[in-house]
C-alpha cells in the first residue's frame, strides 16, 4: 500500500529546509537545488509543491509570519499584567535565550529579498510591523499612549526599532545583550506611554 503523504506538513518541512539554508549559507545560496537537497527531496519532487523559487520563498516568509503571529496570540492570552504582555510580544521578534536566532535571521533575510523584488515589494507579511501594530493598538485600548499620539507613525517607529535591534543582534551579538535590549525597549515605551515600563525591583 503506498505511503500517504501529509502535503501541508511536507510544504512546511520544505520551508523549514529553506530557513536552514538561508541561516547557514545565506540568501544567495537559497536556490531550489540547495533547498531540495536540505529537505532530502529530488528537485522534481520539490517542484510538485513549489513550481518556482519565489513561490517557495514567499511561502517560507508566510510561515515565519504565521509562527510569530501564533506566538503573539498566545502571549496576549497569557494571564500576566498588560505591560508584561507587551514586553514579551516585542521580545519574541528578537533573538534571545528563549527565541532562537534562526527565525530572526530568516525573517530579515526574506524581508530584504522581497523588498528587492518588484512583484513582492510591500506585499509580503511583515512580522515586525504586525507586532508593532498589535502593541500600539493594545496600548491605545488600555489608554496608555500619550495624548495625541499618531498611531500610524508610532507603529512605523516601533517596527523600525524592532528591525534595527534585530539586525544589531545578528550582526554584533556582543552589543545586543538581552538586558540591554530590554532597557532600550522599555526606554522607547516610556517615551510614548503615560505609565512607566520601568524594570521590576
Amino acid at each position: 500500500m503506498p505511503k500517504l503523504i501529509d502535503h501541508p506538513k511536507q510544504k512546511q518541512a520544505i520551508a523549514e529546509a529553506a530557513w536552514r539554508v538561508i541561516m547557514q549559507q545565506g540568501m544567495q545560496k537559497a536556490s531550489a537545488r540547495n533547498i531540495a537537497k536540505e529537505a532530502g527531496l529530488s528537485l522534481g519532487a520539490m517542484r510538485y509543491y513549489f513550481s518556482a523559487q519565489n513561490e517557495l520563498l514567499a511561502y517560507a516568509n508566510q510561515l515565519v509570519h504565521a509562527r510569530l503571529a501564533e506566538k503573539i496570540d498566545t502571549i496576549f492570552q497569557d494571564d500576566v499584567q498588560p505591560k508584561e504582555k507587551i514586553l514579551r510580544v516585542l521580545l519574541c521578534l528578537l533573538p534571545s535565550e528563549e527565541e532562537p536566532m534562526l527565525e530572526t535571521s530568516v525573517r530579515l533575510s526574506l524581508k530584504m529579498a522581497a523588498a528587492q523584488e518588484a512583484e513582492t515589494s510591500g506585499k509580503v507579511p511583515d512580522a515586525a510591523y504586525s507586532a508593532a501594530k498589535n502593541v500600539i493598538s493594545y496600548l491605545a485600548l488600555l489608554n496608555l499612549l500619550v495624548k495625541n499620539a499618531d498611531l500610524e507613525l508610532e507603529t512605523e517607529r516601533l517596527s523600525a526599532l524592532l528591525d534595527g535591534l534585530a539586525m544589531i543582534s545578528l550582526a554584533n551579538p556582543a552589543e545586543a545583550e538581552e538586558a540591554k535590549i530590554k532597557r532600550l525597549i522599555r526606554y522607547h515605551l516610556n517615551s510614548i506611554c503615560t505609565e512607566s515600563f520601568s524594570e521590576p525591583k
